[in-house]
């Protein structure tokens, strides 16, 4: 996975996290699992990019309209990469982990469609 799929990755689990307005010990232990599987290979440290994620992610769920920009400008970089199944399968896991809720159905949903448009 290229550096700008991971972090593009790491804003949607954030985002994801955010919408659902719930992070349970079992989403918290994959997400732990996943960004340490994903690896960082960026002189920025990975903290600091999670904590500007995090941010992002609060300020994007306040809007519809930012949270569809953030999905749609994070796909476009997943997309472009080919790594659309690698985040789909991330993103799945950590919001799985707990059972998915309504909110995080539709974000999967919204992003599968982005990734796998039908013809």
């Amino acid at each position: 996975m290229t550096q700008g799929s991971r972090e593009a990755l790491i804003d949607l689990l954030f985002l994801s996290l955010y919408l659902d307005n719930h992070l349970s010990l079992a989403e918290d232990d994959v997400l732990g699992t996943a960004l340490d599987s994903l690896g960082w290979e960026s002189a920025e440290p990975r903290e600091k990019h999670i904590w500007r994620a995090f941010s992002k992610a609060r300020e994007a769920a306040a809007c519809e309209i930012k949270t569809r920009d953030m999905m749609d400008a994070r796909a476009t970089v997943i997309l472009a990469d080919g790594e659309e199944g690698a985040a789909l399968t991330w993103l799945s896991r950590v919001l799985g982990s707990d059972g998915l809720s309504y909110s995080e159905k539709q974000f999967l949903g919204r992003l599968e469609a982005r990734f796998y448009p039908k013809a």
